[in-house]
């Protein structure tokens, strides 16, 4: 069950039930295969983001169902993978585990495509895993370098903000508004993946905030300027607004 009180609760709980029944491998559980620590932000933010622009563009339907359970495939795809370790003595079933099961999700991630009939996604997602694979390279490189500020966010935007704001850009997009208000919804889900990042990356909270407010910005333009009902956006920046409030603690609350 969602743990929040969005608007679009049920629609949430919808996808995430649908999420464990296709994690549901045989003859081994998930869980036995890699161990993935999905906190409440990482079972949420992604498929919010897609129900809350749907929400907003009066759009809530199966397909937007379907578009959450994509992207939050590929969000656990890629976060299986970084679990892939290279340790001499690990077991070369620890080893292998991280890559097949990554490759897996993968695979759900197209197969969804295809049963809902959303295979016009099919570039923009994969354009967008490639875009995650790059900060992930990014930051393996960087590994023994003092980043500043602005370079630790440039290595965020690829790894997460590109996801959240494709989230929101391709909902926008099958919900039928115009291109101008695609893009202002990208940049809204842009900014709150980069929120996220930061904070995971314990940033100081002035940089978090600061985010955050040009979220908030990026919304008083949109209700400036549009018909949408911004509940919904609104609920999930609130949400994130008090999330994000408090220091990362990994080893509670996962990675």
């Amino acid at each position: 069950m969602v743990p929040v009180d969005f608007s679009f609760r049920g629609e949430l709980n919808t996808v995430q039930a649908h999420l464990r029944e296709e994690i549901n491998f045989k003859p081994a559980g998930f869980e036995e295969l890699v161990h993935l620590e999905m906190n409440e932000l990482d079972q949420t933010v992604n498929p919010a983001i897609v129900l809350a622009v749907s929400g907003s563009c009066a759009d809530n339907n199966r397909k937007s169902e379907a578009l959450a359970g994509i992207i939050q495939f590929i969000f656990m795809a890629n976060k299986v993978h970084r679990l892939m370790k290279d340790d001499d003595d690990l077991a070369e079933e620890l080893r292998q585990f991280p890559v097949l099961v990554g490759d897996l999700l993968y695979g759900k991630f197209f197969l969804e495509l295809c049963r809902e009939k959303l295979l016009l996604f099919l570039e923009p997602l994969a354009q967008v895993m490639g875009t995650m694979s790059q900060g992930g390279i990014s930051r393996w490189l960087s590994r023994d370098k003092k980043l500043s500020v602005n370079e630790l966010l440039q290595i965020i935007e690829l790894e997460s903000a590109s996801l959240t704001g494709t989230a929101a850009r391709l909902s926008a997009e099958l919900a039928g508004v115009s291109l101008p208000l695609q893009e202002k919804l990208e940049a809204f889900g842009w900014e709150i993946g980069l929120a996220w990042g930061a904070w995971k990356e314990s940033m100081e909270v002035t940089v978090v905030q600061s985010i955050l407010q040009r979220a908030n910005d990026i919304l008083e333009d949109i209700s400036a300027e549009s018909q949408l009902e911004l509940c919904p956006l609104r609920e999930v920046h609130q949400y994130l607004a008090m999330q994000l409030s408090g220091d990362y603690k990994p080893l509670e609350i996962g990675s």
